[in-house]
């Protein structure tokens, strides 16, 4: 008995080995399929962002403005001397203003930011802006993106075609802020549309470069996003709460007002006017 089983264990261990032996490729499939071909990464030659553009963000400040007039101060309203004092406090503290395009140029395609990169918009284009707030913005070197409603465009209180051009010249952008300033959310999608992509193709007939869009009265939904992103925009700016920027949300960026800035990052600091903004 003994003789017979070693016998029969040595008769299956060399059937085995035999088999083994016979059919190779079976064996090889089952322990080690072969790999599929790699599929190319995202954005590249397709569209979407990339890899290295999706894990790519930024922790920068939009600062949001309307009026520069002399007078009262509110949310909405600065002196130009308070203006003056907080472009001499972002200088003061190495801060670097940047356009939308430059952060744009930064998420999707790696060009480098300045450090402690600052964002300074305003909105609706006011006259008193290119009076008051582009002379200081000059003489701090800063640029800064004038969000322009094209139906108040070379009215009454409101700028000129050609002070925009002034101002581009001199290396500031205009971007745009639809063509009579409704909540988006609640008009029909035509309207929305010609409200988006209209007021962008009138810029651009009048010579501008319009690539960034800002959503009145900070509103918008899912179907607005998308417009706005389908009329060719890069970037798009509300007034949510924030300062972390990401390639994903280039339709959505926060914006906020000095105070909340100083609120957020500075804590309680004093400016060089020695004046503590209001």
């Amino acid at each position: 008995m003994h003789i017979r089983g070693s016998t029969s264990a040595l008769f299956a261990f060399f059937f085995t080995a035999l088999l083994l032996s016979a059919w190779p490729p079976c064996w090889a499939a089952a322990q080690d399929p072969p790999k599929p071909e790699a599929a190319p990464a995202p954005g590249a030659g397709a569209t979407g962002p990339s890899a290295a553009a999706l894990a790519r963000s930024v922790d920068l400040p939009i600062l949001v403005y309307h009026h520069v007039r002399p007078g009262s101060s509110s949310t909405l309203f600065v002196s130009p001397e308070e203006f003056d004092a907080e472009l001499a406090y972002l200088k003061q503290n190495n801060y670097h203003t940047v356009s939308f395009t430059d952060l744009a140029d930064y998420l999707e395609n790696g060009k480098k930011l300045p450090e402690r990169p600052v964002i300074i918009s305003l909105d609706d284009g006011w006259e008193n802006q290119f009076e008051y707030g582009f002379p200081i913005l000059q003489k701090y070197h800063d640029t800064a993106t004038f969000y322009v409603v094209t139906n108040y465009l070379d009215h009454e209180n409101f700028m000129t075609t050609e002070q925009l051009k002034t101002m581009v010249a001199a290396g500031m952008s205009i971007g745009c802020h639809t063509r009579s300033h409704p909540p988006l959310p609640g008009v029909s999608s035509e309207r929305a549309w010609d409200e988006i992509a209209g007021a962008k193709a009138i810029l651009e007939q009048a010579g501008f470069k319009i690539d960034t869009f800002a959503y009145p009265y900070g509103s918008y939904d899912e179907r607005i996003v998308d417009m706005v992103e389908n009329a060719g925009f890069r970037s798009a700016r509300t007034v949510d709460a924030g300062t972390r920027a990401t390639v994903e949300e280039l339709g959505t960026l926060p914006g906020m007002t000095f105070g909340t800035f100083q609120h957020s990052y500075g804590g309680a600091v004093q400016l060089t006017s020695g004046e503590w903004p209001r």
